[in-house]
């Protein structure tokens, strides 16, 4: 833009709006979701007197219909201490001993034997 006579000048779109940034006339900054154009050199703090709001952010829209409910989240973590094992050697099982004193699930490590009787056996 210029005046009969006068050097053109060109608006440059600066981004967000920073206190400490330097400004210059026809800087354009975003700031809240509204757009200003400095309206001089050194404007100041943004908004103010020294810019020109050139768009503003809209004002929320009515909220829409309410979607469908989602699947329930995990409400709790559990977490499980095994302070031992107790060996039950005649069906190969090994049973947790948990930290309260009950007893989990027993594992069954017959794959375990049987893999083992015959990589060694192989």
């Amino acid at each position: 833009m210029a005046l009969a006579g006068r050097n053109a000048s060109t608006p440059v779109v600066r981004g967000t709006f920073s206190e400490g940034e330097s400004y210059s006339h026809l800087n354009i900054v975003a700031l809240n979701g509204s757009s200003f154009v400095a309206r001089m050199d050194n404007p100041g703090a943004c908004p103010g007197d020294g810019w020109q709001l050139i768009a503003s952010a809209g004002k929320p829209g009515k909220p829409g219909p309410r979607g469908e409910q989602g699947p329930a989240g995990i409400t709790k973590v559990v977490t499980i201490s095994i302070k031992g094992w107790e060996i039950r050697r005649e069906s190969y099982e090994a049973v947790p001993i948990l930290a309260d004193g009950s007893r989990g699930e027993p594992l069954d490590l017959h794959p375990f034997f049987e893999q083992y009787h015959g990589d060694r056996n192989g």
